[in-house]
């Protein structure tokens, strides 16, 4: 019973598989325990949803230019970097 909870029960652990999932670099147990876990937890499922939705929205606004800022402003802000290393 114990061992249900432990996988059931967590969420944080579920979402952490589930963006671990996302990169590539889950194994086959991982990959069992997530799959078990979203059966029962319909908040799981719709985040991982909305994380791919948010992933499709992102990788759409990449497609497009990328904003830049003007030279002057990127040197007054790579100053202050250098000054607070």
């Amino acid at each position: 019973m114990y061992l249900f909870k432990k996988v059931v029960f967590n969420c944080k652990r579920a979402t952490l598989l589930s963006l671990k999932k996302d990169q590539g670099k889950i194994t086959f147990l991982e990959r069992a325990e997530l799959s078990y876990h979203l059966i029962y937890c319909d908040p799981c499922r719709r985040f991982i949803t909305q994380s791919h939705q948010i992933d499709n929205a992102g990788a759409a606004l990449m497609l497009k230019p990328p904003f830049s800022l003007p030279e002057n402003i990127r040197s007054l802000i790579q100053q202050e970097i250098d000054k607070n290393i």
